[in-house]
């Protein structure tokens, strides 16, 4: 009895040990887990802020102003409608944003099939134009595959490149549709949509959100 005793009690203690090896180390991916997502959230970092890339100048919603903009070469355009229709003007970068307000109607052409458009906005303070990071940016193209541009990126990837297949791949968390393929969080909404003929990118859109409910803003670019 004492013999088959002692040999339940070494079994219990190595039982013992081995649970509390396994303990350590989910504690131990735990705690990694949490500080890695603690970092995350204080650093503000969102998965969805990826660049864009166009000649070789990367533009990033929430960072990028509208003077870096300007100085890449940019010629940033600003509608605004009137009574004879819409009017264009160049965008001046020493104007004042007031606080509370925001500029959605700000463009530039990239290639005669293909342009962007950006906003801007000042949450809380007055603000300079040119120092103002842009919160909006979207790229209208057009639904001819052919005429993709080579030297707009996104995500490090050509649009030439981006087809529905390949944004199943690189955008796996993503809610997937037959043509689009959509993903939000507490700060972005990013957006892609495909041509039905050719499965080829033809609007690209990635916006702050505030916190907000998001609306997609994506509309059938009238090339």
């Amino acid at each position: 009895m004492r013999k088959q005793s002692a040999k339940g009690l070494a079994a219990l203690m190595v039982l013992s040990i081995l649970t509390g090896c396994s303990n350590d180390k989910t504690l131990g991916e735990q705690s990694a887990l949490t500080e890695t997502e603690s970092t995350a959230e204080q650093t503000g970092f969102s998965q969805l802020r990826f660049p864009v890339t166009i000649d070789g100048h990367d533009i990033l919603v929430g960072e990028t102003t509208i003077q870096e903009l300007l100085d890449d070469g940019f010629q940033l355009m600003v509608s605004e409608w009137k009574d004879e229709g819409v009017v264009q003007y160049a965008i001046d970068p020493a104007a004042e944003l007031k606080a509370g307000s925001e500029n959605k109607e700000i463009s530039f052409w990239i290639t005669d099939n293909a342009f962007a458009r950006v906003s801007i906005a000042a949450r809380t303070n007055d603000m300079i134009v040119g120092e103002t990071p842009i919160t909006r940016f979207a790229l209208h193209l057009s639904h001819n595959a052919d005429t993709l541009p080579e030297h707009i990126l996104i995500d490090g990837v050509p649009v030439t490149e981006l087809t529905r297949k390949k944004a199943w791949e690189m955008f796996p968390d993503f809610e997937q549709e037959d043509l689009s393929v959509t993903q939000r969080d507490s700060d972005l909404i990013c957006s892609l949509m495909f041509s039905p003929r050719t499965l080829a990118l033809y609007q690209f859109s990635l916006r702050e959100t505030y916190g907000e409910e998001p609306e997609l803003e994506i509309k059938v670019p009238s090339i």
